[in-house]
């Protein structure tokens, strides 16, 4: 740093231009100058802030992952968000020849107390960016589900009775079908009609006219059906129905009837906004509460997906929803003392924040050392217990709070780091790479901070140790003739896309984070933290990055554009299940899965020289 001519800084620009003349000449005095070559880096990921920036020649691009988020030129500021706190984790590159002012910390925040009113502008303005960036994302979303399509929705089965059937009849159907309403197909004079009749057309004409139950429900159904398009619009269904104040309208497709839509299952799929699940989640007062929230989820997904949002940004939404639900259940179970003696953590896609679908549980408990919980069995084993009726499977490894081995004492899991890097075998390799992934969710984060702060001073410049740790990276085939013989025979058999394609590349780049005694935890994080500091090419790192998008997106996309998937109730669980037929994709998702295939085969390749696994 220099000291930089003190009339180069412009302190007419808002929000200097509140500070007194005595207060400008204290910046100017205070500042210092930055010089940065084209390409440097200004501001790394890991690089502690502890200045605002302002730039006065050049520019400074600002990367969130490998995408470039904003250009600050001459006169913008950054870095607030770090200063303080809030917002992703962030990079700055110099994009030209590039000189920056730099305000410390200290006099920045000296200045916001000798001066209110510019240490609310200072802080209106972070806030409003945070306001800005939180629109940004609940807009895209919002947009996602204005567009959403009324075959996203659960449609009621179509059940229908003859003209000449009695309201007996028809109130039979209803109850053994649990519906609220019966298709009347009368043939009269002009030929055959389809009219409705609903339980309180029923009420209505048995109870309050007195019809004789046996009486035809021809004559008393209504016709002139409201009908609907399953490929039109949700909202222009909740029109209709609003325009005609009708709780149902008649679903076709291709002319045919192919179910009913009713209000509340399309209001079901249009609340399902993810700050609307959030508010379900921080009102919750019992298990089965949070239980409907997690259920919303899954209309979340297949709602987001079918208008087609990014995978990334559906993995950032449901992480955080998941997150909040495990978070408040662990506080409705946990008595005070627990939470404040322990930190839930979560392990494996939910700790990278990379979960998308349900899959089975990875989750854990650091507790106090010294702390005595006597009824901690029973909380933890009923935590595990509602997880598992929230639609996440038990885990078959048992990484669960319900084991004790993953519920101990800060000093036992200390225990377990030393034995998982100075006794390495297969099982513990995968016990190190999942416990690396965790990320803490309720109670004191300090205690995971804590212990992953001693895996990584214990771990040392040992090749055997990281060649054991990555050798899981090759553990699966990943296919390569399989395309040929796709084109030979018109068929292929089922890939499994976690193993072949996403496995390999999520545990190659933890393996390489691992020997970089790297905190990131998220996978796309990591590649670009590897290639800022040199440990990975670039343009690879690019490639792996789209690789995994496309790969996440393949396989979301088979499980729910699955013709098996729940009858098409948007609310059903989605099936854990990672098998792709090649053979079912478009032409274009086939392309990118070969692509992706043979990319990932390279990496692996250039995992196994790295690590030496082939020695």
């Amino acid at each position: 740093m220099a000291r930089p001519d003190p009339g180069a800084f412009d302190c007419d620009r808002p929000p200097f231009d509140l500070l007194t003349a005595d207060q400008r000449d204290g910046l100017t005095a205070a500042l210092d100058i930055g010089l940065y070559a084209k390409d440097s880096v200004v501001l790394g990921r890991d690089d502690p802030t502890d200045a605002l920036f302002v730039v006065l020649r050049g520019a400074v691009q600002e990367r969130h992952g490998g995408e470039i988020a904003a250009l600050h030129g001459p006169g913008d500021r950054f870095d607030l968000a770090s200063l303080y706190g809030g917002g992703p984790i962030r990079s700055f590159v110099a994009a030209d020849d590039t000189v920056c002012h730099v305000i410390p910390r200290p006099v920045l925040e000296g200045l916001a107390r000798e001066n209110p009113e510019f240490g609310a502008a200072v802080i209106g303005e972070f806030a409003q960016r945070m306001r800005a960036l939180a629109a940004e994302r609940s807009n895209r979303e919002m947009a996602a589900l204005t567009m959403a399509r009324i075959r996203q929705a659960y449609l009621h089965p179509p059940l229908f009775v003859a003209g000449d059937a009695s309201l007996r009849d028809a109130a039979d159907v209803m109850k053994r079908n649990h519906a609220s309403s019966v298709l009347v197909r009368d043939n009269g004079p002009e030929g055959e009609r389809v009219g409705i009749l609903t339980g309180t057309d029923l009420r209505d004409r048995v109870v309050l006219e007195g019809r004789p139950v046996d009486a035809p429900v021809g004559p008393l159904a209504r016709y002139g059906l409201l009908t609907i398009d399953r490929d039109d619009l949700l909202f222009n269904a909740l029109v209709l129905m609003t325009k005609h104040a009708v709780r149902r309208v008649v679903v076709t497709e291709n002319g045919a009837v192919v179910g009913l839509l009713g209000q509340s299952d399309l209001l079901a799929v249009l609340s399902n906004h993810s700050q609307v699940i959030g508010l379900q989640v921080e009102h919750a007062d019992s298990p089965e509460d949070l239980r409907q929230a997690s259920l919303s989820i899954v209309a979340l997904i297949r709602t987001l997906h079918a208008t087609g949002v990014k995978v990334a940004f559906i993995a950032d939404l449901v992480t955080e929803l998941n997150r909040r639900i495990f978070r408040k259940l662990f506080e409705l179970l946990a008595p005070p003392d627990l939470l404040e003696n322990s930190c839930l953590i979560v392990m494996g896609s939910e700790g990278r924040g990379e979960q998308v679908l349900k899959t089975d549980q990875d989750n854990g408990l650091i507790l106090r050392d010294g702390y005595d919980c006597p009824a901690l069995p029973s909380i933890v084993a009923a935590f595990s217990r509602h997880l598992v009726s929230f639609g996440y499977p038990p885990c078959p490894g048992n990484i669960m709070v319900s084991n004790p081995d993953w519920t101990r004492p800060l000093a036992g899991y200390k225990d377990s780091i030393f034995h998982w890097i100075h006794h390495p075998d297969e099982a513990a390799a995968m016990n190190l790479a999942i416990f690396y992934d965790a990320a803490p969710v309720a109670g004191d984060s300090s205690l995971l901070d804590e212990a992953k702060g001693y895996l990584l001073s214990r771990l040392q410049d040992n090749q055997m140790f990281f060649s054991q740790f990555a050798r899981p990276t090759l553990a699966f085939d990943t296919p390569s003739g399989l395309f040929a013989a796709l084109f030979e025979r018109r068929r292929a058999e089922p890939v499994d896309i976690k193993k072949a394609g996403i496995f390999p590349i999520v545990h190659g780049v933890r393996a390489l984070a691992l020997e970089k005694h790297m905190v990131e935890t998220n996978t796309v994080a990591r590649i670009w933290a590897l290639a800022e500091a040199g440990a990975l090419d670039r343009k690879l790192a690019g490639e792996l990055v789209e690789a995994l998008t496309i790969l996440s997106t393949i396989r979301l996309k088979a499980r729910v554009d699955s013709p098996s998937e729940a009858g098409g109730d948007p609310n059903a669980e989605l099936a854990i299940d990672n098998m792709v037929h090649p053979d079912r994709l478009g032409k274009l998702d086939h392309d990118q899965f070969k692509d992706c295939l043979a990319l990932v085969k390279s990496f692996k390749e250039t995992i196994a020289y790295h690590f030496r696994l082939n020695h």
